[in-house]
């Protein structure tokens, strides 16, 4: 009986230190994936950051010359941006709604998106 009592107690603590090094596991893969979801989150903060003071200074003289650069950058990406989507929506018979910039059937009456009653000039 001895013998059997010395299996059962060696399995009983083998299996806890198996337990004990599967909870650290998930415990380090748990701390890894919120460390991961922090810095995504923090990283839409920082663009968020970013577009509010671009916004802040894009018209006005505030910051330095690479600031200044930087607006200009951004200002030429956000022209391509348009025109590239505006020969998307040609080639889909649509245009932008001048409200909220969605893309609605060239014939459209209102926009499908913020209800603003369209005319034909836009």
């Amino acid at each position: 009986m001895d013998f059997l009592d010395n299996a059962i107690d060696k399995a009983k603590e083998v299996m806890d230190i198996a337990c004990k090094k599967t909870n650290e596991v998930v415990n380090t893969g748990k701390q890894k994936f919120d460390v991961a979801s922090l810095q995504n989150k923090r990283s839409k903060d920082f663009e968020k950051l970013g577009e509010i003071y671009y916004n802040l200074i894009k018209d006005t003289e505030i910051g330095d010359e690479d600031t200044k650069i930087l607006v200009d950058e951004i200002n030429r990406k956000n022209a391509k941006i348009s025109e590239i989507k505006q020969e998307l929506n040609n080639a889909k018979c649509k245009r932008i709604c001048p409200a909220c910039g969605a893309a609605i059937d060239e014939n459209a009456v209102f926009c499908q998106v913020c209800g603003i009653k369209l005319t034909f000039e836009e």
